[in-house]
């Protein structure tokens, strides 16, 4: 079989905290599904109409007229959610952004890796590794300020946590950036020298349009021994559950909350704003809840394609970037469905 990975998402750990394990959501390469045919359409022109006096005599019979050959009509637009993206949908940050808002990721092969979610007027909430040969990350949020006309961007207030600490510090830095392909630059921790912000690339999560038909329904599944799970209803409100002792997971939480778009109204960009409540639901021998102060958050769709045998398809997972207790975005999950 020969995969051709289209898509190369940061590996992360699942449902896992990001200050000092890597980080939650993400996801490889291409993936194999069942294939679902979808049929040409067998209906032939309809029949034309005649009028007219009916024959006072009935003519002879002839033989029935040979119908042209009718070309071969197209096969319908496939509905199928694990379909791959080849543009743009209708409303997505792709299509009605202003060219900088949506999902970047660092390249997963040059070093360090990342993930920053930008909204349209700024706001930036994002993660990088700390070291290229370490899995320890460091969080950041603020506002860029970016300038189409120039190319530039800089950052206009941000804080940083550098890994190993927990205390969000000034963070500067500047840059270029390519409308709806990438961005570096470099960066400063509490005034110390610049360093490389490294290439970040426009993710092919930004072509998704996220509605709530999309969000609703069970979201969530066992990834690297942690398992959770969320019901989203219609409205955007939803419940669930974690469960695992693993020191590196939340523990055995009950959930619920909201996920929303962030602009309200018929905005189908790929942004969410997160409301959460958790409650410890730990027995005897389970790790209790550590997300029992957790309240709010942001949240995106990560996608995922490749082709296999092919043929391209995706799958997805509802990633959550969550406030710790100091306010920080240190805290990651990810629901794959």
């Amino acid at each position: 079989m020969k995969r051709n990975t289209i898509a190369k998402a940061v590996i992360l750990v699942a449902l896992g905290v990001l200050q000092g394990c890597g980080g939650g959501g993400g996801g490889g390469g291409g993936v194999a599904f069942p294939i679902t045919a979808v049929p040409a359409s067998d209906s032939g022109p309809a029949p034309a109409s005649t009028s007219g006096a009916e024959p006072t005599t009935s003519p002879a019979p002839s033989p029935a007229p040979v119908a042209p050959p009718v070309p071969p009509t197209e096969p319908a637009p496939s509905l199928d959610p694990t379909a791959c993206i080849n543009a743009p949908q209708p409303g997505s940050a792709a299509e009605v952004g202003n060219g900088f808002e949506g999902v970047w990721d660092q390249n997963v092969y040059g070093g360090a890796i990342g993930r920053m979610l930008i909204g349209a007027a700024g706001d930036v909430v994002g993660y990088r590794r700390a070291e290229a040969s370490s899995v320890n990350v460091d969080n950041f949020n603020g506002t860029f300020s970016f300038s189409a006309a120039n190319s530039s961007w800089q950052v206009a207030s941000a804080t940083i946590n550098p890994y190993p600490t927990t205390n969000a510090v000034p963070f500067t830095g500047s840059g270029t950036f390519v409308a709806k392909s990438t961005m570096d630059g470099t960066y400063s921790v509490d005034g110390a020298a610049p360093k490389s912000f490294d290439a970040w690339a426009y993710r092919i999560s930004n072509y998704l349009a996220v509605d709530s038909a999309l969000l609703t329904g069970a979201w969530g599944g066992t990834q690297y021994g942690v398992t959770g799970l969320i019901e989203i209803a219609p409205d955007g409100s939803f419940t669930g559950s974690t469960r695992n002792a693993s020191e590196i997971a939340f523990g055995a939480c009950t959930l619920s909350g909201t996920v929303l778009p962030r602009e309200p109204g018929t905005s189908r960009k790929n942004y969410l704003t997160v409301r959460l409540q958790a409650v410890d639901a730990a027995k005897a021998g389970e790790k209790s809840c550590s997300l029992v102060s957790v309240t709010e958050g942001v949240g995106y769709i990560a996608v995922n394609q490749g082709t296999m045998d092919g043929v391209c398809k995706r799958s997805m997972s509802l990633n959550f970037l969550l406030k710790d207790a100091a306010g920080n975005y240190s805290i990651g999950a990810g629901f794959p469905r």
